[in-house]
């Protein structure tokens, strides 16, 4: 019997090793990730910073995308491969015929929340939400854009009030880095919108939350989304053919909640939205912290599948969808 000498072995070895790096690499998958200006998409920051992407074997890209409608529809053109936006776009693009499968939550409590300009006068604040709302009526309220769950949301905070979109002018102001200076400089009165608004309100005295689902507060259609309210979405042929792919994801997602949970690592994950996302000056930076402390406890990967179905069957009874939705046909949850 021939044995094989140390030189031989070494050769041998080294050449496995090489080939079995060659083929790691290659096996590793870009996704293009829906993220949002602000905040945006924790959990996928945060596994991405971390290196929980690439020890599942990916590359987690985001891409930022600043309304829910507009990702659905990057999505559904091939340009993006998971989508981060509210339940109730979600589920308007399925009724419509989207072939779109959910695979969990980016956040599971309610993204939005409204929020009053320094310079509104809300005497029934002290009553809280619906009373409050009567403080806006002709009042000029801003969304992330036209047709977007945050104005979804806001109209039903006003039917929940006993009012309607037209007891209020609804305009589009973007993103919270432009939506702050429309309410700084009174442009509009109120904003319905997304983390670090709140931020904002809190550092730099420009505006104050009124009403906040993410505590419970405004009407039970709202509040009933805390667990499925910012779902991540696919294409359906995507879940079909990439289901490895979906599934070191989820993995990846829950390494990532993992961490950010973990009330030890607060600094650390504020870091990472710094380096993602960073406003000038210390107001710049107590917002942001702000924002981050009151948004943190929704980014978790599961979600509730009833809650999703309370989105469904809301926008079926006040007739922004044409039909009863199942939501379960557009589960996929990993």
């Amino acid at each position: 019997m021939k044995f094989l000498t140390p030189a031989f072995l070494r050769t041998s070895l080294g050449a496995i090793a090489l080939t079995l790096g060659s083929t790691a690499m290659a096996q590793t998958e870009t996704l293009r990730i829906q993220d949002y200006p602000g905040l945006g998409n924790i959990l996928t920051r945060v596994a991405a910073a971390n290196g929980y992407c690439e020890k599942n074997g990916l590359k987690c890209e985001l891409k930022t995308i600043p309304a829910g409608p507009l990702g659905i529809q990057t999505l559904m053109a091939g340009d993006i491969d998971v989508a981060f936006g509210p339940a109730e776009v979600v589920i308007q693009a399925a009724n419509k015929g989207a072939d779109i499968k959910i695979i969990g939550n980016a956040a599971r409590d309610n993204i939005f929340f409204l929020m009053a300009g320094a310079h509104t006068e809300t005497p029934n604040a002290t009553k809280g939400y619906p009373a409050v709302m009567a403080d806006l009526k002709g009042k000029k309220i801003g969304v992330t854009s036209r047709g977007s769950g945050a104005e979804f949301q806001l109209l039903d905070m006003l039917k929940g009030a006993g009012m309607t979109g037209s007891d209020v002018t609804i305009v589009p102001v973007g993103a919270p880095n432009t939506a702050l200076p429309a309410i700084a400089n009174k442009q509009i009165d109120a904003v319905m919108l997304f983390a670090p608004m709140d931020g904002f309100c809190a550092a730099m005295k420009v505006c104050r939350v009124i009403v906040d689902p993410r505590k419970g507060e405004g009407p039970k259609e709202i509040t009933q989304l805390n667990g499925a309210s910012g779902p991540m979405t696919v294409r359906g042929d995507f879940a079909q053919k990439k289901g490895a792919t979906l599934d070191a994801f989820a993995k990846a997602m829950r390494e990532s909640e993992a961490f950010i949970q973990n009330p030890a690592n607060f600094a650390a994950v504020l870091k990472v939205i710094n380096d993602t996302f960073k406003i000038d000056g210390p107001a710049g930076a107590a917002a942001v912290e702000a924002s981050l402390r009151n948004s943190i406890n929704s980014s978790r990967f599961a979600l509730d599948a009833k809650s999703l179905q309370h989105a469904a069957d809301y926008l079926h009874n006040t007739k922004q969808i044409d039909k009863n939705f199942d939501t379960s046909k557009i589960l996929q949850l990993r």
